[in-house]
């Protein structure tokens, strides 16, 4: 029994999609749903790098009338982008998938599934971050839509505000899309399924705040820490 797997259709309709799923063996139509979402991810990045939201430190070459410099600097930074859209993507999609199956046995194609639209809420929540900043004519380093400009009124250390900055309505979304599919397709009780989701959680915002708070540029150009 095969089963056709439509992306969108069951984007808001998950537990049919979850009961098809395990009464089939063959789903067809995955391959081409993971390229949409791959190209989703690539385009949404790089129309955020066009805008100007991660090229912040190639303003003063254009200023300084190096246009030159700029317009490589510029490509080089798309270049950039897509490959960290591939990262990003990646990471999502092969390494959770990959750790969730080690951690709670579920099926990998069905952890593949779950985290297509894992990925598929994230840019939703990028896409708003970036059609808000795009009307507003400035972005921010925290989200709006995150607890860390709530973090940033009461706590003075920004690795803190980077922190909270990686938990929003979206990561509650994200926390119930996976619970939903882990619920139905492993053994594990829910208490210790969002112990393990919200352990996942956290442990991937320490590093990216972390990674947020370290003067990485100073010491790739020889200053140091």
């Amino acid at each position: 029994m095969f089963f056709e797997f439509h992306f969108w259709r069951y984007f808001f309709n998950r537990g049919y999609l979850l009961e098809n799923l395990a009464e089939t063996e063959t789903i067809r139509g995955l391959k081409k749903r993971v390229g949409f979402v791959l190209m989703s991810t690539i385009l949404l990045y790089i129309l955020m790098n066009i805008w100007g939201m991660t090229t912040t430190s190639l303003t003063s070459l254009y200023v300084l009338g190096f246009l030159d410099s700029y317009a490589i600097a510029r490509w080089i930074s798309i270049l950039g982008i897509v490959l960290w859209a591939l990262l990003y993507f990646s990471f999502h999609f092969f390494g959770v998938s990959q750790l969730l199956h080690i951690l709670t046995k579920i099926p990998i194609r069905f952890a593949a599934i779950m985290q297509l639209y894992v990925i598929a809420t994230l840019l939703i929540e990028k896409a708003v971050l970036f059609f808000v900043f795009a009307l507003l004519g400035y972005s921010t380093h925290l989200s709006f839509l995150s607890f860390g400009p709530l973090a940033a009124q009461f706590l003075d250390q920004s690795y803190f505000h980077y922190f909270f900055n990686q938990f929003s309505v979206f990561t509650g979304v994200v926390i119930a899309i996976q619970l939903q599919f882990l619920r139905r397709f492993t053994t594990l009780s829910t208490p210790i399924l969002l112990a393990i989701l919200l352990g996942m959680t956290a442990i991937f915002a320490a590093v990216v705040a972390l990674v947020s708070v370290l003067p990485i540029d100073g010491f790739l150009s020889g200053g140091g820490f």
